[in-house]
Order: C-alpha cells, then structure tokens, then sequence
C-alpha cells in the first residue's frame, strides 16, 4: 500500500503544522533530551530541514544520499541548528509551516507514477512517494514528539 500524490501532500502539511503547535507548546526549548539536542535544537532541525523537497529530490534517484556518512549528516544538522539559535520561537514555528507548505507544493507537481517508483535509500527500498512521506511526515513528527513530551506524566 503506497501513499497517494494527494495523501503524502495533505500528510506533509499536516505534519509541519503539527510540529509547529507542538514547538508553540513546549514549555522548556532547553530541555535536555536523551542526546546532544534540547528541544528548541529539535524544532529548530525541523524547520532547517522542512522545504528542502525539492532541493533532495532530484538526489533520490542518483544515489548521492546513501553514500553520505552517518558523521557528516550529523555535522550538517549541527551547523543547521546553530544557524537557527537566533530565532525566536516564532520565526522557527513559522519557518516549520512555511517549509513543509513549499514542501508539499513541490510534491503536488510531481508525477504520481514517477512517485511510485521503488528505489533504494540506505536501508530503504520503497516507492519515492513512501520515502518523502518518511523525510516530511514521519520525521518532524518524531522530532517533535520527541522534543515536547516529557515522561511520566505526573
């Protein structure tokens, strides 16, 4: 079951304006979370990383992404967030929906068949369209649960 053109559009929004209410709702952006990020460097990478569709989607089919290390993906998002620091909770709340806005108006110019195409990305092999629903919803979503929730409840 593959995701459609127009679920993985809906779903990139939905996601980014998801993110953006739960870093609006973070009490505490210097929350230390369970490796070197806070939670406002949480939100922050979402929103460096949000409208960067069509910038990574050509790359998908050369290949260039899976020969990239773990190390120097890392590095990369560092520099994003600093570059981030900043801005204030608004400005990275509205970069968020901004982003996955233009995201998800690239993915609506894409051909639905080209979408369905399986590829291979790192330890993925799944049509294009399951892979950007992966970067564009699956990824802020994790990002933001896991620089808002704090458990236990109490």
């Amino acid at each position: 079951m593959t995701i459609s053109k127009q679920e993985l559009v809906d779903g990139i929004r939905f996601a980014g304006e998801r993110a953006a209410a739960a870093a609006a709702n973070c009490k505490d952006w210097d929350y230390q979370l369970g490796h070197q990020w806070t939670s406002g460097d949480a939100f922050r990478h979402i929103a460096a990383v949000s409208g960067a569709a069509s910038n990574m989607y050509p790359l998908l089919d050369q290949g260039v992404l899976s020969g990239i290390p773990s190390e120097k993906i890392a590095e990369n998002n560092d520099k994003a967030i600093a570059g981030l620091k900043e801005q204030s909770r608004e400005d990275v709340c509205q970069a968020i929906i901004d982003g996955h806005k233009a995201s998800a108006e690239f993915v609506a110019t894409l051909d639905e068949e080209e979408l369905s195409k399986v590829i291979t990305l790192g330890g993925y092999e799944m049509p294009k369209a399951e892979i950007l629903a992966q970067i564009w919803i699956h990824h802020p979503i994790h990002h933001a649960y896991e620089g808002s929730a704090r458990w236990p409840i109490q």
